[in-house]
């Protein structure tokens, strides 16, 4: 256990640290030590340090900040450090900070934390969006500038959608879909079918219903992972869509551990992962879980990458167990072909298709079926189509998500009694 939980920046050393040393000897204690309400400092180790070699009581005119979160009292640290002095910060230390910052001040615009950071605003922003995908950061609403002032977000800079047609008949295709996303959009929409796939989005949203009976055998929660209930040893498949994001390994490896746990010797752990994700996941969690094979799922089409901006005809379903094993006891081939699909609620979502083959190959009957990111809910829809007396559980943070995964499973998850004869 970190017995300074809230030292985020490398003490003081060489000269620095003799001259305050000699400071605290010359003149006691005159920048008090801020603390919280356990005792847990949150600035001034190096000051708290001097004091008990001196032997000074350092908690005397201690600042005690009381009722502050976790992240709060980082930022807190970051707040009164990065002003006091010049600390030089790698990339990866440097986002860490930003990440707490933005978590404990969501309110506070993009320029000022830049401004604290010395970074630059999109750099700030892409860090924002990267905490909104991975549901450590909500939407913002409003934001509060230097001056102090609450202003709506997108309200004074948000610019009409336009798009650029290439004649009458591209254009009349396109009219009932514009009618449909109205504002929603905005700015220049260089591509028609964002246009089409909002619409389509917009449309099925509107379908969503509050579900209040699961079908038989399955489990949602809106949860995190570690709070889920789940009988050591009893999965016989966890099978999830990680975040693909390398800011998001702090949560692999608490999956992998809760994953090691709740398999049984035969179980298997399955994740779809990005390319370049999936030697870095690997190598993180390999102490939990064991790298067993890699099928590759082959895209319809060639996709470019967004983020490495490689041209990509596959993408890797990762396929781990508590311990070694060889790959042909899976019995399952290991190129599966992805067809072409709709992405009806989310850019995120996998093809049913795909998860149907890997809950049939990958499970047994009247297995458990663990899913702990559930999002739009693909992998409980599959596991009620596959049937044979399988079991799901699954959880998401993401209360709407949860939401669309209960519609899902009322209008999709509808078990075939032909693949429940065949499983």
């Amino acid at each position: 256990m970190n017995a300074d939980p809230f030292q985020i920046f490398p003490r003081s050393s060489g000269k620095d640290l003799d001259d305050l040393r000699a400071s605290v000897e010359a003149v006691g204690l005159r920048n008090p030590v801020v603390v919280d309400e356990a005792g847990n400092v949150i600035d001034g180790h190096g000051r708290r340090d001097i004091c008990i070699d001196l032997k000074i009581d350092w908690l005397v005119g201690a600042d005690v900040r009381i009722g502050l979160s976790k992240h709060e009292k980082l930022a807190l640290a970051i707040d009164l450090n990065m002003w006091r002095r010049p600390i030089q910060l790698n990339q990866k230390k440097r986002n860490e900070l930003i990440d707490i910052y933005l978590i404990a001040n969501p309110q506070l615009s993009d320029i000022q934390v830049a401004e604290l950071f010395g970074v630059s605003q999109p750099t700030v922003n892409r860090r924002r969006r990267s905490l909104m995908q991975m549901n450590k950061l909500a939407k913002r609403e409003s934001t509060v500038g230097r001056d102090g002032v609450e202003r709506k977000v997108g309200v004074r800079k948000k610019k009409p959608a336009r798009t650029i047609v290439k004649n009458r008949r591209e254009f009349e295709k396109l009219v009932p879909d514009l009618a449909e996303v109205g504002g929603s959009l905005s700015g220049l929409i260089r591509h028609p079918k964002r246009i089409h796939t909002t619409a389509h989005r917009q449309r099925k949203e509107r379908e969503v219903e509050e579900v209040v009976k699961l079908p038989t055998n399955t489990e949602l929660y809106c949860c995190d992972f570690r709070d889920m209930n789940i009988e050591s040893g009893s999965a016989d498949l966890v099978l999830t869509d990680v975040v693909w994001s390398p800011d998001a390994s702090k949560d692999w490896l608490a999956l992998s551990k809760l994953a090691s746990r709740w398999l049984s010797p035969e179980g298997l752990f399955v994740t779809i992962i990005g390319q370049r994700s999936m030697f870095e996941f690997v190598d993180l969690v390999k102490g939990s879980l064991k790298a067993l094979a890699v099928i590759a799922m082959v895209l319809p089409e060639t996709r470019r990458n967004w983020a490495t901006q490689q041209l990509e005809q596959w993408r890797p379903a990762l396929v781990m167990s508590r311990m070694d094993r060889p790959f042909d006891s899976i019995g399952c081939s290991d190129v599966i072909p992805v067809p072409p699909f709709t992405k009806d609620y989310h850019d995120w979502q996998q093809s049913l298709d795909v998860a149907v083959e890997l809950v049939s190959k990958l499970s047994r009957p009247g297995g458990l079926i663990v899913d702990p990111q559930v999002g739009t809910g693909t992998n409980a829809v599959a596991a009620t189509r596959v049937g044979g007396g399988r079991r799901f559980v699954g959880c998401d943070i993401d209360e709407q998500q949860i939401g669309r995964a209960r519609h899902r499973l009322a209008t999709e998850g509808v078990s075939q009694p032909s693949q429940q004869a065949t499983a």
